[in-house]
């Protein structure tokens, strides 16, 4: 019967509004696959069963009961190949709802992780304990460094300057083989080198006629004839404690040369004229006269810069142990002054500054103030790296956290401790300078503050970096699932 013919046209219209959409579908083309499939199976049973029931077969029926045993085995694989593209593609559906569930309560989950990063990152047990190791460390290093660094004046009652001088004595001792003990112009003798804590730099008084009378009075003897080396005008090279910033043996780095030089040949050398009054530092070096027990230090006479310098490399060539000795000397008397009063100068100061410039910046900065600060924060960097290495040696694969959340527990630690004992110097200094200890600004530890702000943005950077990692990483995970496990169609 023909229903198409029956049906008005709004019937069909509605006939085709309900069949299309079934039909357009995926699904639905697959089940109308699946009907005409179990049809064309229907057809061929049945002719199968009506030649299979006969008593004799033709050749015909014989070929067409093989051609539908094929065609049979055919829609065999080709039902099972439309059932596991439907298997297919109910998973895919699936793993669309997952995909869809995960999207919609994203902000959640990124709450749930963001959570557990902290629980796995945060300090616990062990942690704890070496929190308070590096604390105690860094406030030690606070305590210690402020009390070497600690200014008293120069002299037998600086604590450091007697501690210094009996080490030089010992180390000196060691090299004493002898030699020449007169002295004479540019020649200091090793023995006056070893056994005297001074240096000829460190001279003030100058040789006049009426000082040599005195000292003759006294019955000072000298190894030459000093008679000539008295100069023929006044000396203005410096005033007083000036000495410091007006010699070259008491700048912590040209001293290495210039000092070293000086004590090989008992001399001073100056820097007479600043620089930037005619472009080059105008440097002067004068002798310096002891007696013969080497005592009652006098500026003598100008001598020569360069002669100095020649002497004192060529006594090295000949004599090694004597710019040794000479050089371990300068090394500790420069560490004798370092926290005094006076304090030493920056390298290079007095070849760019006049004496009184350089006296006053040394008065707000000097080689003492940069090398604590210096050893601080090394010594700071050193206690963090001892914490760290030992705190990560103690990760157990078998803990219920990652080597990187590890790692980011550890830069907590390291973090965390540098900002309590550097918060609680801050702290300190800041009472004091409120009631009135202005001077306890010099015990702010500088270097452990800049170690601190460093940690700060290193640290923060790499632990946001680790929580990053974890949390959109884990983030990823969720939306990726398990894998579809979708198995292979063969349509052959």
């Amino acid at each position: 019967m023909n229903y198409c013919k029956q049906s008005s046209p709004s019937e069909r219209e509605v006939l085709c509004q309900i069949s299309l959409p079934c039909v357009s579908t995926p699904a639905g083309i697959f089940l109308v696959l699946r009907i005409l499939l179990n049809c064309l199976d229907c057809i061929i049973l049945w002719n199968c069963y009506k030649i299979k029931n006969k008593n004799h077969h033709t050749f015909y029926e014989m070929m067409m009961v093989l051609i539908l045993e094929e065609l049979r085995e055919k829609r065999k694989k080709l039902k099972r190949s439309t059932d596991v593209a439907l298997h297919n593609m109910h998973s895919i559906a699936d793993e669309s709802i997952r995909v869809a569930e995960v999207a919609h309560n994203s902000h959640q989950i990124l709450e749930d992780l963001d959570a557990e990063f902290e629980s796995q990152s945060g300090l616990k047990g062990n942690d704890i304990k070496f929190l308070f190791a590096a604390v105690g460390l860094q406030l030690a290093r606070i305590v210690i460094v402020n009390e070497l660094t600690k200014t008293e004046a120069a002299g037998s009652q600086n604590r450091n300057e007697t501690k210094l001088h009996e080490f030089q004595e010992k180390l000196l001792k060691r090299f004493n083989t002898g030699g020449p003990v007169h002295e004479r112009p540019y020649y200091a003798s090793m023995e006056h080198i070893i056994t005297k804590a001074g240096v000829p730099y460190d001279a003030t008084a100058g040789l006049t006629d009426g000082a040599l009378a005195g000292l003759l009075k006294k019955c000072r003897t000298w190894d030459f004839d000093i008679s000539n080396m008295i100069p023929d005008e006044k000396l203005f090279l410096f005033k007083g404690a000036n000495h410091r910033f007006a010699t070259l043996g008491h700048d912590p780095i040209l001293g290495l040369i210039f000092g070293t030089g000086n004590i090989m040949t008992n001399t001073i050398t100056c820097v007479k004229t600043p620089a930037f009054l005619s472009g080059i530092p105008v440097l002067t070096t004068n002798h310096v006269v002891y007696t013969s027990d080497f005592k009652d230090p006098r500026i003598a006479t100008y001598g020569s810069t360069a002669v100095m310098l020649q002497q004192a490399a060529e006594r090295t060539k000949d004599q090694p142990g004597a710019f040794i000795v000479s050089l371990i000397k300068q090394l500790i008397h420069i560490g004798t002054d370092f926290y005094t009063p006076c304090g030493i100068q920056i390298p290079g100061a007095n070849l760019i500054l006049s004496n009184t410039q350089v006296e006053k910046l040394t008065g707000y900065i000097s080689s003492g103030d940069i090398f604590k600060v210096g050893t601080s924060a090394k010594l700071a960097d050193l206690i963090n790296l001892l914490i760290s290495t030992l705190h990560m040696l103690m990760y157990d694969p078998s803990m219920n956290v990652s080597r990187n959340l590890y790692s980011a527990r550890t830069r907590k630690i390291v973090l965390y401790s540098n900002m309590i004992a550097t918060g609680s110097n801050v702290i300190w200094v800041g009472s004091n300078m409120y009631a009135g200890n202005e001077d306890a600004i010099r015990q702010l530890d500088i270097g452990g503050l800049i170690v601190t702000v460093q940690r700060l943005i290193n640290d923060t950077e790499y632990i946001r970096r680790i929580k990053e990692e974890f949390v959109f990483g884990g983030f990823n995970k969720k939306i990726q699932g398990s894998g579809l496990e979708l198995e292979d169609i063969s349509w052959d």
